[in-house]
């Protein structure tokens, strides 16, 4: 990390964080939110198949991501649903006249929608194609050693939503980042963060669906303050996320006056710890 002395100015840099035009990630909507009972259908027949936990998603999705379906591998079963149309009495009485006075008025009993099994579904772990960056290599900052410092562990992603960026497990300093994430050095340092000032927490997940916006907003500011120190990519999409989870400008306030020691400390930890030799047994304190 640079000197202190040129650092940049981490207050305004916070106060633009929560004023400044920011934009919501597409990283939230590339893949298809699944309902409870798909989810639960689709982690049974990988624990069958014996696969791992991973992100999900059609045949044709993973083509569009770059990934294609490595051969001999079966597909999931998911429920989903599917219109079914069937003529009407008059219609079948009338013919083709009353077909076509059909065409330019929807009739609502010209269907019925029913939920059929369809095998259409991959795991990120049953395809192939360029590996993703798994690790973050930055040149100022060394992931291993901030972790080692820090007491944090790194596991492996085991959540279907490839809309899940990454997750932690605060109240034991475990974190895991979503192999597809999209900025996995923002997200690194989100559940970092999380793992500094939530030790209370079992389960914090950098999603969109989350009902904790302080906690959220903390994590995200330290992101915020890591990647602007670094010189890294993702502070718009940092400001959008900050933005969105406060929600008005005065909650924003608030959140500025009882929030900004705590992110600065927090992040002031993991780029310390990140670029200063570790003695051995030493653990940087909360």
């Amino acid at each position: 990390m640079q000197e202190k002395s040129n650092r940049p100015d981490w207050a305004k840099l916070f106060s633009d964080a929560l004023s400044c035009p920011g934009k919501i990630s597409e990283a939230y909507s590339v893949f298809h939110d699944y309902s409870l009972g798909n989810a639960i259908l689709a982690a049974l027949q990988l624990q069958a198949k014996r696969l791992p936990l991973s992100p999900i998603a059609s045949f044709n999705k993973w083509k569009q991501l770059g990934r294609l379906v490595q051969k001999g591998q079966k597909a999931i079963a998911l429920v989903m649903p599917v219109t079914v149309k069937f003529k009407s009495k008059d219609e079948d009485e009338s013919g083709a006249a009353n077909a076509e006075a059909d065409a330019n008025t929807q009739d609502k009993g010209s269907g019925r929608t029913i939920f059929v099994l369809k095998n259409n579904w991959f795991a990120l772990s049953q395809t192939e194609g360029a590996e993703y960056a798994h690790e973050v290599v930055i040149p100022e900052w060394d992931k291993v050693k901030a972790l080692l410092s820090l007491g944090i562990t790194e596991g492996k992603f085991e959540l279907l939503s490839g809309n899940t960026q990454g997750y932690a497990i605060p109240n034991e300093k475990r974190l895991a980042i979503n192999p597809v994430a999209a900025m996995p050095w923002k997200t690194l340092f989100h559940e970092m963060a999380h793992c500094l000032l939530h030790s209370k927490e079992a389960h914090m997940a950098d999603g969109s669906s989350m009902a904790r916006d302080i906690k959220e907003a903390e994590a995200e500011s330290v992101a915020y303050l890591c990647c602007a120190t670094l010189g890294l990519p993702g502070l718009e999409e940092s400001r959008g996320y900050i933005q969105d989870w406060l929600g008005s400008t005065v909650q924003a306030e608030e959140f500025g006056k009882k929030s900004a020691a705590r992110v600065f400390s927090a992040a002031n930890k993991i780029l310390k710890a990140g670029t200063e030799s570790v003695k051995a047994g030493e653990v940087v304190n909360e």
